[in-house]
């Protein structure tokens, strides 16, 4: 009985090591290493962008070039120390072969650095710092699929001159470094057009009572306010706004972060009418987006976000430069290039990718408007601006 035993595990080894010998072996998984906060302030956003990446991944059966695609994800808790240490873990432990994230422009300033260093292609769906592809910071790297704070807020300052009433404004964001970017934006677009700049008003970083930032508006005789604040920050300043007497007397206008769709169901009727601007919607009327939409509701029974678009459209990105590699993707050189190849043929929800000389995305920019439809209030997109870039604003920062 164990002669016939030993001489079958023979014949087993016999059929496989040569297989085996002449490269025939099943193998390693592809590793997606994702960094987003799971835990703090910022842990819902980081959820949202982790259903985009998944959803995409189970579209595609957990497979590409050939390859089983595995994703590793560390939680960064929005602080930029643990994110790096989360980063090293996913390179230098675990072996990924491209990450994606993180969340804020804090953490993705401080991974900068590290993943240059390491020549690990890095795609970047949420942070929207300007200095991260500014010249002299700029990583062959680092992709980003997010617009910049002057992407967005830049285009709206020129576009509310041109096609609103609103001549006299104020503006009121968050004392970081989000907010103070993106009011710079704004203000340099808005004041270049002519229109005037009547006060500015940051209030700090969790801000329980807003009262006396909106008390410092009476008498200025300001036709509109443009505001930048999120997550629970916004929908504090919303309720505020709206207690104040403010909403049926001055017309609100901000980021896409004040009215971004995960916290509008918290905000409910006081959101309504609020003129944004952003990259993404889930109203957008394409073939692309209207499968999104379809396959994230039916997965997760609500709309997709502009964070759980992104991870959507990084797992777009990678998926098409593995299938580009017909898996291998040993060779980091050749995944970004690939990257960086493949990105215009990439239909994204939002749109096509396209990247300038710094890995910027070049993206649509849509201004937008809070209505009802049902029993759901969406972002309902009014103008389109194509093909934003972020060169076009450096005539106003980069002086």
């Amino acid at each position: 009985m164990r002669c016939i035993v030993r001489l079958g595990f023979a014949f087993w080894v016999l059929i496989f090591f040569p297989l085996a010998a002449f490269g025939q072996a099943p193998k390693p998984p592809i590793k997606i290493g994702l960094l987003e906060p799971y835990t703090g302030a910022f842990a819902t956003l980081g959820q949202e962008t982790t259903r985009g990446l998944e959803l995409y991944l189970s579209r595609i059966g957990g497979r590409a070039g050939g390859r089983e695609v595995q994703l590793l994800k560390e939680d960064t808790e929005a602080k930029p120390d643990v994110g790096l240490t989360k980063a090293r873990k996913l390179v230098e432990r675990d072996r990924a072969d491209v990450l994606v994230g993180p969340m804020t422009s804090a953490v993705v300033m401080a991974l900068r650095d590290y993943v240059h260093a390491q020549g690990l292609p890095l795609i970047v769906p949420a942070a929207f710092t300007r200095d991260l592809t500014a010249p002299g910071k700029a990583s062959p790297w680092i992709f980003r699929i997010k617009e910049t704070t002057d992407q967005s807020n830049f285009n709206m300052g020129s576009w509310v001159f041109r096609k609103t009433p609103y001549r006299k404004l104020v503006i009121m964001a968050t004392d970081f470094v989000g907010g103070r970017h993106s009011a710079d934006a704004f203000r340099a677009a808005f004041r270049a057009a002519g229109g005037e700049i009547l006060k500015e008003i940051y209030p700090p970083f969790g801000t329980a009572d807003f009262a006396p930032f909106l008390a410092q508006i009476s008498g200025l005789g300001a036709d509109a306010v443009w505001a930048w604040f999120a997550g629970t920050d916004a929908i504090r300043f919303m309720n505020a706004y709206n207690e104040y007497g403010l909403r049926g007397k001055l017309p609100l206008l901000g980021s896409q972060v004040l009215v971004d769709d995960i916290i509008l169901p918290s905000m409910g009727d006081n959101a309504r009418g609020i003129i944004n601007v952003g990259q993404y919607s889930a109203t957008l009327d394409t073939p692309e987006n209207r499968t999104f939409v379809k396959d994230f509701e039916a997965r997760y029974n609500a709309w997709p976000t502009i964070y759980s678009e992104g991870g959507y459209a990084s797992g777009l990105l990678i998926g098409a430069a593995i299938e580009a590699l017909t898996g291998e993707v040993g060779d980091r050189a050749k995944l970004r290039e690939a990257i960086r190849t493949v990105a215009p043929q990439v239909r994204a929800p939002r749109g096509s990718i396209q990247f300038d000389r710094y890995q910027q995305v070049i993206t649509n920019i849509y201004i937008m408007k809070v209505e009802r439809q049902g029993n759901r209030l969406v972002n309902v997109i009014l103008d389109t601006i194509p093909s934003t870039s972020q060169e076009e604003t450096w005539k106003w920062w980069n002086k």
